[in-house]
Parts: structure tokens; C-alpha cells; sequence
């Protein structure tokens, strides 16, 4: 009986220890884990930096730049704030630093003025109307430079092409100056290679001398400002020179020159009637004074 109570104490006694020890095990555990709850709760937001990483970089930009004065300065609160800002965004910092380095100021970009340009007319190498006929009036009524066009894009490929048929088979013309610049070269190309199957003569009749050159355009500049001057600038322009030729290509009617000035026509000597002069029948013509009467003294 002895013996059983002591082992039943033994275990008893046991039993408290290992209790023991676990409560002080779990109450050191409680402690490391309010410890650490209360070490976050106290520590700086960090994701508020990666929620709002424009912010923090605008910051650094402005205040949190090192010198070379405080590069061996203690580190303090708000250095350790500075530089929980800056890592998250590895690669804007790399471009405040080089920024530093360079000293490059951010100014504003300048301020593109509205300008105007008016495109000039080009300069023809011949008068489009003759100095003859009046520039207003209808084609029609033109009789002198038909066979010299300036081709343009307002007006179509079948119109050119009537225009100097008729030129052809109604006026009897049989060579044309064909002049085309800028965007209505394709125009003329075009032109050149229609007229022959509607023309009532061989191909072999047929013959085309083709120029190419370029010419000075100025372009007026209109400023915003109306007490500004205007300025002129001056830029190339292709040109494209076609000779139409039919057969042996003869010239144009009479008075008119190659350039489209019509030539003035000579005038004819008007003929005299020729009068016989006779020697006998010459008359002397005999001029007499009156007579004056003496004036009284």
C-alpha cells in the first residue's frame, strides 16, 4: 500500500511539472506574438508607397535628393522614410539621379505658333491667251494660241482631249505645246499617250519631244500677328514640257510667235495714182500785193 501511493505521488508530482512548463511555453509564445502585432501595427504604411509610387517619386525629386555635404551624416527618421519611399520603383530613381548629374532644369516646351501659308502660282512659260484675244471671253472666241496649253487638275482628260481634236480636224493644227507642273504631270502623261488612237493619222505621222526642268515657286507666310510682316519663301516645283508633233509639225498660222505673242501684221504701202507731169502745161501763179493808199500827213 506504501509503495502504490508513493508512485501515485510520483506521477502527481509529474504531471504539474509537465503543466507547468507548457503554460510557460505558451506564455512565452503569447508574448513573441503580441510583440511582433505590436511592432507592425507601429511600423511605417508600406504599401501605401507601392498604391501610390508617382507621389513618393515627386518627393524625392524635390526634397529627398542626397548632397555631397550629408553623405556621411548619421541616418535619421527621415532619411529612413526616404528611403522606404524610393524602393519600389528601381528604375525612376536611376533617372532623378542622372537628371542630378547633368543638372538639366525642367523648362516648359515652347509654344508653336500658328502660321499661314499661301501657295503662289507658279510662273508659265507661255501666255495662256494671246495678247490678241481677251482672257475673260470664251475660248471659243480665241483664234490665235489654241495649240498652246497649260494643263491643269481642274479640269478632266476627256475635255483636253475633245479640245484638241478639234483642233486638229477643225482648225487644221498640227503640232501643240503641251505644259503641265506639280501634280498635273500625270495629267499630260496621260494626255500624250490618248491622243493618238482618236487622231486620224498613222502612228508613224506621230511624233513627241518631251522636257523636264524645274521652277522657283515662293509660297507666301502669314503670320498670326497682323502687325507682323509677311514673308516669302522660295521652293522647287518639276515641270514637264511636251511638243506634239503631226507629220513634218508645220507652223502655226501667220502672226503668231512660237511663245504665244501674237506677231503685228506689216501694213501694205498704199499706191499713189500716178499723175503725168507736163512741162507745157505748167501754170505760173502770181502772188500781187493790193495797193495801199498814202495816208495823209
Amino acid at each position: 500500500m506504501q509503495s502504490s501511493q508513493e508512485l501515485n505521488h510520483a506521477v502527481w508530482h509529474y504531471c504539474c511539472q509537465v503543466t507547468a512548463s507548457f503554460v510557460s511555453h505558451s506564455n512565452v509564445i503569447t508574448a513573441t506574438l503580441m510583440s511582433t502585432n505590436s511592432k507592425k501595427r507601429r511600423a511605417s504604411p508600406g504599401p501605401l508607397v507601392e498604391e501610390y509610387p508617382e507621389k513618393r517619386v515627386k518627393v524625392v525629386r524635390t526634397n529627398t535628393v542626397p548632397s555631397c555635404s550629408t553623405a556621411h551624416q548619421p541616418p535619421s527618421a527621415s532619411s529612413s522614410k526616404s528611403r522606404v519611399s524610393t524602393t519600389p520603383s528601381a528604375s525612376k530613381p536611376q533617372t532623378v539621379q542622372n537628371n542630378h548629374k547633368n543638372k538639366l532644369p525642367n523648362l516648359p516646351k515652347p509654344v508653336k505658333k500658328c502660321v499661314k501659308i499661301n501657295k503662289l502660282a507658279a510662273p508659265k512659260p507661255f501666255p495662256a491667251v494671246a495678247a490678241s484675244a481677251s482672257a475673260t471671253g470664251p475660248r471659243s472666241a480665241h483664234k490665235e494660241g489654241k495649240n498652246y496649253i497649260c494643263l491643269t487638275r481642274k479640269t478632266s482628260l476627256g475635255a483636253y482631249m475633245r479640245r484638241c481634236k478639234n483642233l486638229v480636224i477643225n482648225d487644221g493644227y498640227k503640232i501643240f505645246h503641251l505644259h503641265a507642273a506639280g501634280a498635273a504631270i500625270p495629267l499630260l502623261l496621260q494626255l500624250a499617250c490618248a491622243l493618238p488612237p482618236i487622231l486620224p493619222f498613222s502612228r508613224d505621222e506621230i511624233h513627241t519631244d518631251i522636257s523636264t526642268g524645274t521652277v522657283e515657286v515662293q509660297d507666301e507666310i502669314i503670320p498670326e500677328d497682323e502687325d507682323e510682316d509677311l514673308a516669302y519663301r522660295t521652293r522647287g516645283k518639276s515641270t514637264l514640257y511636251i511638243i506634239f508633233r503631226i507629220g513634218d509639225g508645220q507652223p502655226e498660222k501667220e502672226g503668231f510667235d512660237n511663245a504665244g505673242v501674237s506677231k503685228p501684221k506689216p501694213k501694205l504701202q498704199q499706191s499713189r495714182p500716178k499723175t503725168k507731169k507736163l512741162a507745157g502745161n505748167k501754170e505760173m501763179l502770181v502772188y500781187e500785193e493790193p495797193e495801199q493808199e498814202p495816208e495823209g500827213i
